[in-house]
């Protein structure tokens, strides 16, 4: 094992993964670490600067999310084995059309979904496009699946995300 944790550190850091790595991982996590009840009310949308942004369904979660707030850091950070999380912010969509002012005290997210089933189509979409086979392949000789299957995931995304980077700059 520690010849493919070697090969996949050298990877990770020749690339200059080791950062966007990480950072997905934090929002891949987040359901695993707020827990079942958090998780079905809240969303990681996305990680900038230290700070991991959170929709939530209604204001009363934004306020539970604010108040777990470093436990979470603390469980996110432990998994990450670095101290990357700074910060969690948690933001509700006002439904469309309507003022702040003219909310009412126990509204909801009418677009919050009730399951999370972009992402999972997205991520059907895509596990056969090219960064998904290289971070497959990158990730072949680890042993344990789950971290396999994870690990070649977050190369995948990170590898899009830079493709897509790429393709601004042109």
């Amino acid at each position: 094992m520690d010849n493919v944790s070697n090969i996949v550190n050298n990877v990770l850091d020749e690339r200059g993964w080791r950062g966007k790595v990480l950072e997905k991982m934090a929002v891949e996590l987040w359901k695993e670490v707020a827990g079942p009840t958090v998780a079905a009310n809240t969303l990681a949308e996305r990680f900038t600067d230290g700070t991991l942004y959170i929709r939530a369904r209604s204001p009363q979660w934004t306020h539970e999310v604010h108040f777990l707030e470093s436990r979470l850091i603390a469980r996110l950070n432990g998994r990450l084995r670095k101290p990357i999380v700074q910060k969690i912010r948690a933001r509700v969509t006002l439904p469309p059309g309507t003022r702040k002012s003219k909310v009412e005290v126990n509204w909801e997210d009418p677009t919050f979904p009730a399951e999370p089933q972009k992402r999972e189509e997205a991520r059907a979409a895509s596990k056969n496009d090219a960064a998904a086979i290289s971070g497959r392949e990158l990730t072949q000789e680890i042993q344990d699946p789950e971290m396999r299957d994870s690990l070649a995931r977050v190369i995948a995304a990170v590898k899009r995300v830079q493709e897509e980077r790429d393709k601004e700059k042109e």
